[in-house]
């Protein structure tokens, strides 16, 4: 086929396929003649050099069509005034297709743009949304959960093994699924210098890795699908493959992003507009300071697309949306849990705030451990840091960690030891679980994965970054613990309530929404000496059928505590559901012999229903 030269339509940025001809659009650093260099994809021998004249641009845009090349065999890279980059916009990465791949340094890390062929079909062509009331977040890296979670060598570390986890995840009751970075980044870490050749000509000399960026922050080629994750050559339709098992399943999903503060409002909004409309994303983790989140929020595109961030300004969230699609993310939560669990000067009061906080059209979400930081089981076994194997001298990472290793620092056989960490970690989590606010367990807290008390680990990747799923009884009763708390909060809508709870009795029940409790029934009087409280949220606030009242008895003291149950009106009597000193539920059938009050063990957390009691 004879080679063919077009004006582009300046309609899409980066490389557009359809069919055998590709348009080309892309800015240029300067307004001059520039050039498209093809590449060949396997030697990355340069074959052709297409120009694009000036008359093919406005500004410093440009936009060429070609036909006739074979596309499948070639990659491509940019050039202007002698200057060659890597397109911006590129759809695909080729160079990166192997994980961690020391080949690499024979053409100095080089990688190129490469096409992108649109003919997946859809099995689920919509987006998936679930309203904040009825989330479940599990937050994963795509190589760490795979790599020990029992998978064939060929689904390790890539999307086949996560497709492969997905009925197990839904078991659990998640239905949302944060994922680290998906698209291209640099997974490498290297040094190059600047050398004079005989010629005295400088040059670029690269060394060989010296380690890995396993979560994959810092700058990325926002556009791309990880070739590494989603198998090279059909990364895009991989991708797509992915996501519409998840949304198969009833879930959704939503994508981290990191950000550089200096990111342009545009740029951000044609990253995130792309993977929605192209990949089917419901929703995104923005991560980095100062972004000019703005120009997402009032964009209506994104009215039912989940944004997440940490420095949403109050003038946004106080935007009356139509859909609760704006969640603030930070650690606010787990910082008063912690800090009461291990008796760190901890505030009741604070406690409370966290666990009532709602927004009216904003949500939050909390969490009792995220990857950046010590993971759950972690809490409870090291005192200090481990962060030595990062190579930064142990400098990195938090150190206001607020954990407590019990008597041993890290792993230990003593029985007496594990006992009390089960019981801190089942507090931890079920306490977030019951929160107002959307829940998000990080992957393999729910089977007690350590990280070896690194509370940094963006560089391992190895079973210190992995997420460990461990075959040990302990841990698959914990897991079901875990799984009987989701079932109990879905079952239970008021723990979930949309609008933010008034503390008081506006549908005239008998009892406020919410109200708090202590040794006297409506008496508990919160002040900064007090470790314990009682919230009781009444059942007739449920936005579902199920209007059982929830009595939540929350003892951070060492010793037991005495709790009040307050008098319920009607034929309503006071049930046992658990208690996270046990590794089970155990709900009871009859009503509690003692209808006063209740004792709850030190350090953990009672689950009451109040219900018709049969006549």
């Amino acid at each position: 086929m004879a080679i063919k030269i077009t004006k582009g339509n300046f309609n899409e940025y980066g490389a557009v396929e359809k069919g055998n001809e590709v348009t080309f659009t892309f800015v240029a650093p300067m307004l001059k003649e520039s050039q498209i260099l093809l590449y060949d994809k396997n030697t990355f021998e340069l074959k052709h050099t297409i120009t694009v004249p000036c008359e093919y641009r406005i500004g410093k845009v440009f936009s060429i069509s070609v036909s006739g090349y074979k596309w499948n065999h070639l990659c491509y890279l940019l050039s202007c005034d002698g200057k060659v980059f890597l397109d911006n916009y590129a759809k695909s990465i080729v160079g990166r297709e192997k994980w961690m791949d020391e080949s690499r340094l024979d053409n100095g890390y080089k990688v190129y743009g490469g096409f992108v062929e649109d003919d997946y079909l859809w099995n689920c062509p919509n987006k998936h949304f679930i309203p904040s009331s009825e989330m479940i977040m599990y937050k994963l890296h795509m190589r760490g959960f795979t790599m020990k979670h029992k998978r064939k060598a060929g689904e390790k570390g890539n999307y086949k093994g996560l497709i492969s986890l997905l009925p197990e995840l839904k078991e659990l009751g998640v239905t949302s699924l944060e994922f680290l970075p998906l698209y291209e980044f640099e997974e490498m870490r290297y040094k190059s210098s600047m050398v004079m050749d005989k010629n005295q000509k400088t040059k670029e000399v690269f060394e060989p890795a010296y380690g890995t960026n396993y979560w994959g922050y810092g700058p990325g080629n926002y556009f791309a699908p990880k070739a590494s994750y989603f198998g090279g050559k059909d990364v895009s339709s991989h991708m797509k493959e992915m996501v519409d098992a998840i949304h198969k399943n009833h879930m959704e999903m939503i994508m981290e992003i990191s950000f550089d503060e200096n990111i342009s409002p545009e740029f951000m909004v044609d990253v995130l507009t792309y993977w929605m409309e192209e990949y089917h994303i419901d929703g995104f983790h923005l991560l980095g300071a100062a972004l000019p989140v703005e120009a997402v929020v009032h964009n209506p595109y994104f009215a039912d697309t989940k944004i997440f961030y940490d420095g949403f300004t109050q003038e946004v969230l106080l935007g009356e949306e139509e859909e609760k699609h704006l969640f603030v993310c930070n650690d606010d939560f787990f910082y008063p849990l912690r800090r009461l669990q291990h008796h760190m000067d901890g505030n009741i009061c604070d406690f409370a705030d966290q666990m009532r906080r709602q927004g009216e059209h904003f949500g939050f979400v909390n969490y009792a451990a995220s990857n950046t930081g010590f993971c759950l089981w972690d809490v409870y076994s090291y005192g200090e840091k481990h962060n030595f194997d990062n190579g930064e001298d142990n400098t990195d990472g938090s150190n206001y960690n607020c954990s407590h290793n019990h008597g041993v620092e890290g792993e230990t056989r003593k029985k007496s030891i594990q006992k009390i960490r089960l019981m801190n970690a089942r507090c931890a989590l079920t306490t977030a679980l019951l929160s107002q606010g959307v829940p998000m367990i990080l992957a393999g807290d729910e089977v007690n994965n350590t990280n070896y008390g690194n509370n940094n680990p963006y560089c391992q990747d190895n079973e210190i970054g992995w997420s460990l799923f461990f075959d040990r009884k302990s841990s698959k009763d914990f897991r079901n613990y875990i799984k009987e708390v989701i079932a109990f909060r879905k079952a239970h809508s008021v723990l979930s309530m949309p609008l933010p709870m008034q503390m008081n009795d506006y549908k005239h029940t008998g009892m406020p929404d919410l109200s708090y409790h202590g040794k006297e029934p409506w008496m508990m009087g919160i002040g900064a000496e007090k470790k314990a409280i009682g919230i009781l949220y009444n059942g007739q606030y449920s936005t579902s059928e199920n209007k059982e009242d929830v009595l939540l008895l929350f003892n951070f003291y060492y010793d037991k505590e005495e709790f009040a149950a307050p008098k319920l009106p009607g034929n309503k009597k006071w049930y046992f559901v658990t208690n996270t000193a046990f590794d089970h539920f155990s709900p009871e059938d009859t009503p509690l012999e003692d209808q006063t009050k209740v004792c709850v063990p030190g350090g953990t957390v009672t689950i009451l229903v109040g219900k018709e009691t049969a006549k």
